[in-house]
């Protein structure tokens, strides 16, 4: 009896747990997402801006000089 006991306690608390778990990585993986959508927002956004920048530097830098 008291075997039957702790087989019952131990599948009630595994079920639990997998109940538990099946939640969770769903809000991991949204948090995961939104955090490299974040992040490649970012990204784009540095990128974007060293072009700008290369572009206006790009002309001054291609200035023949004739002496």
């Amino acid at each position: 009896m008291k075997s039957l006991k702790a087989l019952l306690i131990v599948t009630l608390m595994t079920a639990s747990v997998a109940a538990m778990a099946e939640g969770g990585g769903e809000k991991v993986m949204a948090r995961m997402e939104a955090a490299r959508d974040s992040s490649m927002a970012h990204y784009q956004q540095s990128e974007k801006a060293q072009a700008v920048a290369a572009s206006k530097q790009a002309p001054s830098d291609s200035v023949e000089r004739t002496n």
